[in-house]
């Protein structure tokens, strides 16, 4: 039986310890990813500017800076930050769906929903998808068939979402045969037309509603956009 070498244990041992026992140094993308999901957008912001500079192939730097320029309401550089991470990551369903936030943002009613449906074909788990499309032909084509079309897909293929049935009720206002979606530019939203059950009022009737219900002075402040927001991919 051959003896047992002690010294090669032992430094094994020693050096497994060293390798193993070291904690690993964090990196800048990671530091800015940890500040981007505190909120600490600031932070966050310098960090993946850094990253970019380093590695101009980080698709996700991209990704996350683009979100934080959107939160800032910079709508172009989030959209020339997006479509770089597409060009370095073209199968990512997440980017498309970032960009269809951008043209919504911007009023752009049919890019917003090409992208949205881009989003869905690369990747169908991105239901939300759906409330989004619904979300743009109600909000910036005043399409309501569209809108209860794609809301009630939403609502089957993610039943268990907890706005369900808050954008249940709201579908149902639509289907209203009395109900007309208030024309860009007119003085009743989409939200007061829908609080009043479907009715488009005028102005002055609008007044006259309002005083007689006892809210002359008060203006809803629930908003569509309210309903559902994903501002984690």
């Amino acid at each position: 039986m051959k003896p047992v070498n002690l010294f090669l244990i032992v430094m094994f041992i020693l050096s497994s310890t060293a390798l193993f026992g070291q904690k690993k140094e964090e990196s800048t993308f990671d530091r800015a990813a940890k500040y981007y999901f505190q909120k600490k957008f600031a932070m966050a912001e310098i960090l993946f500017q850094e990253v970019i500079k380093k590695e101009p192939e980080r698709s996700l730097a991209y990704a996350y800076l683009g979100d934080i320029y959107l939160q800032k309401k910079k709508y172009d550089g989030a959209l020339n930050l997006y479509n770089r991470a597409i060009e370095l990551d073209p199968d990512s369903a997440e980017n498309y769906f970032r960009i269809g936030q951008v043209y919504y943002h911007k009023k752009i009613g049919n890019l917003s929903i090409e992208y949205f449906q881009k989003a869905l074909a690369k990747d169908e788990k991105i239901k939300v998808a759906y409330y989004h499309i619904g979300l743009s032909s109600l909000m910036l084509l005043r399409d309501k068939e569209k809108t209860i079309e794609n809301w009630e897909t939403f609502l089957r293929v993610a039943p268990e979402d907890p706005q369900y049935d808050s954008i249940r009720r709201v579908i149902e206002l639509l289907k209203d045969p009395n109900f007309k979606i208030p024309q860009a530019g007119s003085d009743v939203s989409i939200e007061e037309a829908l609080l009043l059950g479907g009715s488009t009022l005028n102005k002055k009737d609008r007044k006259a509603q309002d005083k007689k219900e006892g809210h002359e002075d008060k203006k809803s402040k629930k908003k569509i956009e309210g309903i559902y927001i994903e501002d984690d991919l």
